[in-house]
């Protein structure tokens, strides 16, 4: 009874705040711990480097996903139309973008790494910078940190590609840092919104509309979030500022309207300069339902649902108890019951977290946390506010909160650090270690020793939490010792007796390469990175041949495509597929079988490599070579 009161007791007070508190500038309470802030910069590169050293070139998988993150882009930079030429399912910024560093510095993998580690900075840097302001320098410098350690190029699973070095979608990337800048406009926007930064915040609103849907809506939401706060505070919207918004809102699509049309009528380029968000309305298409409800979690609601609760409420159980903790040992009369209470905290968070913490799953807490923290946000605003500078670091808190909680929108019911997490879930994991370091020791009014026994317990239990997923995911990319690719395309997968999906690409590619340059080559199910890593296009526009791209009678669409442009080489890859809902490739029409049966049809084997790669219980691989 005594650990429920104290628990609800401290949520209580958390949300009758009046106004924002902070804590400590620095690590410490008494600010002496970090004396300049250019070593906690000097720190944080540091560490970036370690990460990035211990993962290089181990980043991208070999046949899922980047290889339409290279593949494209190298295509358009040789005059591909995108959506014409080749398909994509999100907007065009970022392809664009990247076909311009292959035309200026040719193609490679390492382009793109290079370019994406400038990404990665920005992401970095905004997020230190919206932290300090809101929270402090502490933690800002360790929640900075623990997006480096545990989200920036780390790997959880068997599969790569979940990093900012190659992303699995640059989307969501370049998605992530104008998300943050747009959150950096808008809580000064809040204040006075000038025509500058209404312009800046429309303009960057208008490119997440060319990006991905779920960066969109999370740009949207905070734009609202804003709006809303302007109209609460009884701030007038001047009408020129509504216009500069709405006038730099539009012109990303515009500008690729007006592209598109250079190629195709103008009602086929707005759709196209739209594809981002219309596809929304069509979202089963291209990803199908069976996928789509296990990214969300929807798949088994009820259960998710209940973990997801449940460990909502374990994670506020420990972050109470050590308030209940640290407030019980200030106010605790003689030096040895406080050191023994300091000591109870520090050991019980560090065995908690070492033995009994399912690190990997964290995830699944992000979400409801984050929620919490943004009810406490909006209970704690007042009205009659002059938004004077305390009001603005409120305001700030609640855009960042905002923001973390819209982007796991999409993993509502299945919250993970991993997978698409690294993106997804990173703002709501560093956002939580920011208010438990830098808002919540003041929220509960501890004193100078009960700050410095929270921040102590913190740390142990932060420390804990980054040093067993980074082992884990050091464990993963010490595997990777198999070289793919050549130069500035080389990379590493798992060694052959671990995955030999690796090898078996570089014996079909070393027999492909013998090839003209000018050939082409289809790869099934999916296998755009042998395409591009030889250097030869698909001759249709999908890269990707599962239900997305043949349901709906699309396949016989495709195989008469086909038929009218016939590949030189077809390459069939193992991919299991069980998550779109195929157990086997090629068994029913909608599922490939069309297509594999024209291939059967015009094509004899060149080379068979491994088991059956249309089994899923096996790994290996098919080239076939046209019949003349």
């Amino acid at each position: 009874m005594r650990m429920r009161s104290l628990f609800y007791g401290i949520i209580r007070a958390f949300a009758r705040a009046k106004r924002p508190v902070t804590f400590s500038a620095n690590l410490a309470p008494n600010g002496r711990f970090v004396s300049r802030e250019w070593l906690g910069w000097v720190a944080l590169a540091g560490l970036t480097l370690f990460f990035l050293a211990t993962s290089w070139r181990k980043w991208p998988d070999p046949l899922i996903d980047f290889g339409r993150e290279l593949y494209l882009p190298w295509r358009l930079a040789h005059g591909a139309v995108l959506y014409r030429d080749v398909e994509d399912t999100y907007g065009p910024l970022s392809q664009y973008l990247n076909a311009g560093l292959f035309t200026l510095f040719g193609p490679g993998i390492m382009v793109l790494v290079a370019a994406n580690l400038v990404v990665f900075a920005g992401i970095v840097i905004s997020i230190h910078t919206l932290f300090r302001r809101a929270w402090g320098r502490g933690p800002a410098l360790v929640s900075s940190s623990i997006f480096v350690s545990v989200f920036g190029f780390a790997q959880y699973t068997g599969i790569g590609n979940y990093n900012y070095a190659t992303p699995y979608s640059h989307e969501a990337t370049h998605g992530f840092f104008v998300c943050l800048l747009l959150v950096f406009v808008l809580f000064r926007w809040v204040k006075r919104p000038t025509l500058l930064r209404s312009s800046l915040a429309g303009g960057l609103f208008g490119l997440t509309a060319v990006l991905k849907p779920e960066i969109m809506f999370a740009a949207g939401l905070v734009t609202f979030a804003a709006w809303a706060m302007r109209w609460y505070f009884r701030k007038s919207l001047p009408l020129a500022a509504v216009a500069a918004w709405a006038g730099c809102a539009v012109l990303p699509t515009l500008a690729f309207t007006a592209y598109f049309s250079t190629y195709l009528p103008w009602t086929d380029a707005l759709p196209l300069a739209c594809r981002a968000w219309l596809n929304v309305a069509s979202s089963t298409r291209y990803t199908g339902d069976t996928i789509q409800k296990a990214f969300t979690g929807l798949d088994d609601a009820r259960r998710n649902l209940a973990v997801h609760a449940a460990a909502t409420f374990v994670a506020m159980l420990i972050v109470t108890g050590m308030g209940g903790i640290a407030a019980m040992a200030e106010r605790g009369a003689g030096l040895w019951r406080r050191v023994l209470l300091g000591g109870l905290l520090v050991g019980g968070i560090a065995g908690l977290a070492w033995f009994e913490i399912p690190w990997p799953q964290i995830g699944r807490c992000f979400l409801g946390l984050t929620m919490i923290y943004v009810l406490v946000c909006a209970l704690s605003m007042r009205r009659d506010s002059k938004l004077g500078a305390l009001d603005q670091t409120l305001v700030l808190r609640l855009l960042i909160a905002l923001l973390a909680a819209a982007l796991m929108v999409r993993m509502f019911l299945n919250g993970r650090i991993y997978h698409y997490g690294f993106y997804q879930a990173a703002l709501a994991g560093v956002l939580i270690s920011a208010v438990i370091m830098g808002e919540l020791p003041a929220r509960l009014a501890l004193g100078r020793f009960g700050k410095t026994l929270m921040m102590a317990g913190s740390l142990v239990l932060l420390a804990s939490g980054v040093v067993t997923l980074s082992v884990r995911s050091q464990d993963i990319l010490n595997l990777k010792t198999y070289p793919i690719g050549e130069a500035m395309d080389r990379f590493y997968g798992f060694s052959p007796d671990l995955d030999r999906r690796g090898e078996i690409m570089r014996i079909l590619m070393n027999r492909v390469a013998k090839g003209s340059p000018r050939q082409t080559l289809l790869a099934l199910p999916e296998g755009v990175m042998i395409n591009y890593l030889v250097r030869m296009p698909s001759p249709v526009a999908p890269y990707f041949f599962s239900t997305f791209a043949l349901s709906g009678g699309r396949e016989a669409a495709l195989v008469n495509e086909l038929r009218q442009r016939p590949p030189d080489w077809v390459v069939i890859v193992s991919r299991d597929l069980r998550e779109y809902g195929i157990e086997r490739y090629g068994e029913a029409p909608g599922e490939g079988q069309l297509i594999l049966r024209w291939v059967s049809e015009n094509y004899q084997r060149e080379i068979a490599v491994g088991g059956d790669p249309l089994n899923v219980e096996q790994v290996g691989g098919v080239l076939l070579k046209r019949v003349r």
